[in-house]
């Protein structure tokens, strides 16, 4: 399934993409291999979906930042759900 780079604005295979976050202001983005960006906070999303494990291993891993704002992460994950229709995908 492809979607937009946030940054570039260039439509990506999902699985092609990062999930990153500026660390000092907790909001993320959806980008591409190729957007612009400095020291950014990044997880490939190949990454997250290799194996049930490697998501709850990331999750904790990522509660332990003490930049980490659950609110901001999972209104990201509503509005990119909404933005690009992946409602009840399976």
């Amino acid at each position: 399934m492809k979607v937009k780079c946030q940054r570039t604005n260039n439509e990506i295979e999902l699985v092609d993409g990062f999930f990153v976050s500026p660390m000092h202001t907790g909001e993320w983005e959806f980008v591409s291999k190729d957007a612009p960006g400095n020291n950014d906070y990044n997880i490939a999303v190949k990454a997250l979906i290799s194996t049930p494990e490697g998501l709850v291993d990331w999750l904790a891993h990522l509660s332990e930042k003490t930049w980490f704002s659950a609110d901001n992460f999972f209104k990201f994950m509503y509005k990119f759900r909404a933005e690009n229709n992946l409602y009840n995908m399976s």
